[in-house]
């Protein structure tokens, strides 16, 4: 672990904040943690060593953050806790990275740099990706980044690999949300085309099940097959004769 680097904050401890946090104690971190939920924050520090729970407004803990991690619903809420009534960003040290890992817009990414880069601190968007939950809980995630400052991406690097396992810089600020925008339009388009295909081998008399098991072993196989989609075929196969 980098020396510069010793205590990260984390606002954000929802499904998929709260495995991807708790990566960062275990790998010798200081952890400062928020939540909408004061229990789910409470629970956590009870389960994680060398963490604690802090309020919005407590000037004196968030000052002394390294770097601090977003994970939350949506770009509104993250620009709201940064910049909004609670303003956590004028309770940071200059120099402070901020690491965005939410699933936010480019556009509103580059607008959130602007404004962070007044109170003389470096944003990174590092959405993530990962084919399933136990990828976020065992430090195995995938993280694109947008980064103007490639500096800034090496000093937060050590927190990076204790969150995950591949780690892809796709450019400056934005590019990293940019290309969780296109992951998720590939993705969504193979579903599309998995659900049309289904439909029609139904209609041939094809049993949706074993359709899925010739995709996963074939050149069809993708992410809807192999798993978003695997339980599903029951349920589809009733819809379907319905309709």
């Amino acid at each position: 672990m980098a020396t510069n680097v010793k205590t990260i904050g984390f606002i954000g401890l929802g499904n998929a904040g709260y495995h991807l946090a708790a990566n960062l104690p275990r790998a010798g971190f200081n952890l400062i943690v928020r939540d909408a939920d004061q229990s789910r924050a409470k629970s956590f520090v009870e389960q994680n060593k060398n963490s604690i729970v802090t309020s919005e407004n407590d000037e004196e803990v968030w000052s002394k953050v390294d770097v601090l991690v977003t994970m939350l619903p949506n770009d509104k809420i993250v620009q709201g806790v940064l910049l909004g009534e609670t303003r956590i960003a004028k309770h940071l040290r200059k120099g402070t990275i901020v690491v965005d890992t939410s699933s936010s817009s480019p556009f509103d990414t580059r607008a959130l740099n602007e404004a962070l880069q007044a109170f003389g601190l470096l944003l990174i968007d590092a959405p993530i990706t990962q084919t399933h939950l136990h990828a976020i809980r065992t430090g195995d995630a995938t993280f694109m980044l947008g980064c103007d400052s490639p500096e800034a991406i090496k000093r937060a690097m050590p927190v990076f690999e204790a969150m995950g396992k591949y780690i892809f810089p796709m450019g400056g600020s934005g590019a990293g949300h940019a290309m969780k925008t296109l992951n998720n339009y590939v993705s969504v388009g193979s579903i599309n085309a998995l659900c049309d295909s289904l439909v029609v081998g139904q209609r041939f008399g094809l049993d949706p099940a074993t359709m899925i098991d010739v995709l996963n072993v074939g050149t069809g196989r993708n992410f809807s097959t192999a798993y978003s989609m695997r339980d599903e075929v029951c349920f589809f196969s009733i819809f379907v004769n319905k309709w």
